[in-house]
C-alpha cells in the first residue's frame, strides 16, 4: 500500500462526516499526485455539476492533509 492510500484509508476508515465518492476520488488524487507522483490530471466530471464540486472540494483536504503531513514530518525531523 503507498503512503497516499495508507493516509487515505486513515482519513476515511474511521468515524467521520460521510462524504460522496467524489469527495472522496477527489482526495485520493490529490494525495496520489503529491506522495505517489501520478500524473496530473483533468476534473473528471462535466463543470458545473455537483460531482465536479464534491471532487474540487475533496481535491482541498487533500492538500490540506497533505500539508498536515508535511508539517509533522518536518517537525519531527
Amino acid at each position: 500500500m503507498s503512503k497516499a492510500q495508507a493516509l487515505f484509508k486513515t482519513l476515511f476508515d474511521g468515524p467521520r462526516d460521510p462524504r460522496s465518492d467524489e469527495y472522496q476520488a477527489g482526495c485520493l488524487y490529490i494525495l496520489r499526485r503529491k506522495l505517489d507522483g501520478i500524473p496530473q490530471q483533468d476534473c473528471p466530471y462535466r463543470m458545473p455539476s455537483a460531482q465536479a464540486d464534491a471532487w474540487l472540494a475533496g481535491c482541498q483536504e487533500g492538500l490540506r492533509q497533505y500539508s498536515y503531513l508535511q508539517q509533522n514530518e518536518e517537525a519531527q525531523a
